[in-house]
């Protein structure tokens, strides 16, 4: 019983995918086009650019270089966080937005930023996002040489070094168009497909022979055949 239930309902499905098909398209072709619409004409390129720090050796800003020690590795890692926190700062982002003449708050600042670490490295990336490559490299350099000089006013350390200053990105990093528009199809198949199931609900009307038998229990005796005129 179980069995045939499970048959029964399956070609119910398929029935009601075939006679629904031309709106489930529809559906997925209207949500595929709105988020091709969405993704290629309202959503605009975000490029990153990324500079590279490293905490070197600690030593007063005045002192020549020493050996790295053990010790001085460890206190290295420990900072790393310290300054993670100190590159978004206000007193670091004010002087990049006068610099560079920013229309923006340092809040404002601080949410293109993004600042990264290896766990247990003396390593920190410095990255932001921007509509404009040219402006996303410009601020990240801008953070980074800025950074770099408050460490040694702050923490009376000279041990933070440039590795690589930000280069002009070449490709935007979103949005992913491809995939947007494949999910909005996506979405749209489901959509669709839940309109025409519920629709399939909703509709209580008799089209056939086998649902007067299934929903009465008796048999058909006899039916009327409808009468084309001339």
């Amino acid at each position: 019983m179980a069995s045939d239930s499970t048959e029964i309902d399956i070609e119910q499905i398929l029935n009601m995918l075939r006679k629904r098909f031309l709106l489930i398209l529809a559906v997925a072709i209207v949500v595929g086009i709105g988020a091709t619409l969405f993704t290629y004409l309202l959503q605009g390129d975000v490029y990153q650019a990324r500079s590279t720090i490293i905490v070197s050796s600690v030593k007063g800003a005045d002192s020549a270089a020493v050996p790295l020690t053990y010790n001085d590795y460890t206190l290295n890692v420990k900072l790393v966080n310290s300054y993670s926190v100190l590159c978004k700062t206000d007193r670091v982002l004010d002087q990049v937005i006068t610099e560079l003449g920013l229309p923006m708050t340092p809040a404002q600042l601080a949410d293109k930023i993004t600042v990264s670490s290896a766990k247990d490295t003396e390593i920190i990336h410095i990255a932001v996002k921007d509509g404009d490559p040219v402006r996303a490299q410009a601020i990240t350099n801008s953070v980074t040489r800025i950074f770099q000089k408050e460490v040694t006013e702050i923490m009376k350390m000279d041990n933070v070094q440039i590795i690589d200053e930000a280069r002009l990105p070449g490709a935007p990093v979103s949005p992913n168009r491809i995939r947007n528009v494949a999910l909005g199809l996506a979405v749209g198949l489901v959509l669709g497909f839940g309109l025409a199931f519920l629709i399939e609900i909703l509709d209580r009307s008799v089209k056939s022979e086998e649902q007067i038998t299934e929903l009465l229990g008796i048999p058909v005796l006899g039916s009327v055949p409808r009468i084309i005129e001339d």
